[in-house]
């Protein structure tokens, strides 16, 4: 009787260092707990269209890419497939090769997107950002474009 008590006891502080172990894991990995969104480098400007609102909050051009950032609600890449496309004087600079997500509560995120290969362009950039939004659940998609100025290294 003595082992069996012996080997239950083991058994059960295997399984609590296992859990703390998961826990602390978790919390350790999981990086949004400690990521707080970037003060905006430019002018903020919002638009809002059937109920989601995209808030253009950063954007910089340097080197031969250009990021934007911006603040999604109403809506996320759950329930949309979101498409970037950059333009300067009404041509094409580049579609988005990269970004990041950061999800900051129900259905509000903070997205990045991030282009290379843009070169060539008069000072500053006069860039157009097309987000568009394909539904996952609705037949319609929705297109928001913003305008603004980005000179070179900012």
């Amino acid at each position: 009787m003595n082992k069996n008590k012996r080997g239950i006891g083991i058994a059960a502080i295997a399984i609590i260092l296992i859990g703390l172990g998961i826990f602390f894991s978790y919390d350790y990995f999981n990086p949004e707990k400690n990521w707080t969104m970037p003060e905006p480098n430019i002018d903020v400007q919002t638009k809002t269209i059937d109920g989601m609102t995209i808030v253009l909050r950063n954007a910089a051009y340097r080197d031969d890419e250009v990021t934007i950032g911006f603040e999604l609600q109403g809506g996320g890449p759950e329930e949309n497939d979101l498409g970037y496309r950059f333009y300067s004087n009404g041509q094409l600079l580049a579609d988005t090769e990269s970004g990041e997500q950061h999800k900051l509560g129900e259905n509000h995120y903070y997205l990045t997107a991030k282009a290379r290969g843009v070169q060539g362009q008069p000072e500053p950039l006069q860039l157009r950002v097309h987000i568009l939004a394909k539904s996952n659940i609705e037949a319609q998609d929705i297109l928001f474009n913003f305008d603004l100025a980005l000179p070179s290294g900012s």
